[in-house]
């Protein structure tokens, strides 16, 4: 009798131990000052003040002192990614240096756009649209060639974002010497841009069936008696014209 009370009081003050332990790790972790934040780390643009007052719109606000278990790391990579200019977003929690590392990779433009209200909208290889916000953003705006429009801006922006958006890899080479986009109001688009050292300019018609324009743009490019052309119709995909 006397060895069953025993191990019923071994075993109440294993449970007991536990769950002081328990206790203990929730406290430390959650409001005790022994796991506090002690650096902010935020890398990959010098527009650091803008990650901020995103973090603090989005009620996700921290710093050097709050609690690191309190950090929500998954919350502030959604909020940071949300920002139109970042194009990736890491956010980390190291428990032995009590430091939260953010870092950002941002959108890389290859063309830009004046929108009828004077506002400035940059174009991702992508398609993706977003307003420069970082130095490194605004510092190139001279350098990217100009995305015409003739119309209305947001269908004929949103049909240029569609060309690039399809652009295979193997073409790149077209985007990254790219000299100017412009969209009529029929919604052509042509594209002033260069071959190696050859200029060429190629009209793309609409938005659609990018992928067989595309397939026949090549198959042009790769005829022998097509090495001098400088221009390309493929508004009618089925009767291209070259010159």
């Amino acid at each position: 009798m006397s060895s069953f009370k025993g191990f019923r009081v071994k075993r109440l003050m294993i449970y007991a131990f536990t769950l002081i332990l328990i206790s203990g790790s929730a406290y430390i972790l959650g409001w005790s000052s022994v796991l506090t934040v002690q650096a902010v780390s935020i890398t990959g643009t010098s527009s650091q003040t803008e990650i901020l007052r995103k973090l603090e719109a989005d009620s996700l606000e921290f710093g050097v002192g709050s609690k690191i278990a309190r950090i929500e790391t998954r919350a502030i990579k959604r909020s940071i990614g949300n920002l139109t200019w970042i194009d990736e977003a890491k956010v980390s929690r190291d428990w032995f240096s009590r430091q939260i590392q953010i870092n950002v990779v941002e959108k890389v433009a290859v063309a830009k756009a004046i929108t009828t209200d004077s506002g400035l909208v940059n174009f991702d290889s992508l398609g993706q649209m977003f307003e420069p916000i970082s130095a490194s953003q605004q510092a190139i705006q001279e350098k990217l060639p100009l995305v015409i429009t003739q119309g209305s801006d947001k269908a004929q922006l949103a049909s240029v974002a569609t060309l690039l958006a399809q652009m295979p890899t193997d073409m790149s080479e077209l985007i990254a010497n790219l000299k100017s986009i412009t969209v009529a109001n029929s919604g052509f688009i042509q594209m002033q841009t260069k071959i190696g050292e050859r200029s060429i300019q190629i009209n793309w018609g609409t938005a659609q069936d990018i992928n067989q324009k595309i397939e026949i743009l090549n198959a042009l490019l790769k005829l022998p008696e097509n090495k001098r052309i400088n221009r390309v119709d493929l508004s009618q995909p089925e009767l291209p014209i070259v010159s």
